[in-house]
């Protein structure tokens, strides 16, 4: 019997490959302008391949003025 971590799950429209969730982490990587750098790419894009059904991105600001830190995306 295959465990449910690794069965697949559906949620209204949206259909994952298994039960594995990365959470949001605050990384504090953005450049001073709040944009992501090679750093997030590296790091998320290892986690995009990782196998996990879902990873879920650290907050985005869409105005400086949102951002927590000066570093924050």
């Amino acid at each position: 019997m295959t465990d449910k971590l690794f069965q697949p799950y559906k949620l209204r429209s949206l259909a994952l490959p298994n039960r594995i969730v990365v959470s949001p982490m605050a990384q504090f990587s953005a450049d001073r302008e709040g944009r992501a750098t090679d750093w997030h790419h590296v790091h998320y894009g290892t986690l995009a391949v990782s196998g996990a059904g879902l990873v879920i991105l650290e907050a985005t600001a869409v105005r400086p003025e949102g951002r927590v830190s000066p570093c924050c995306l």
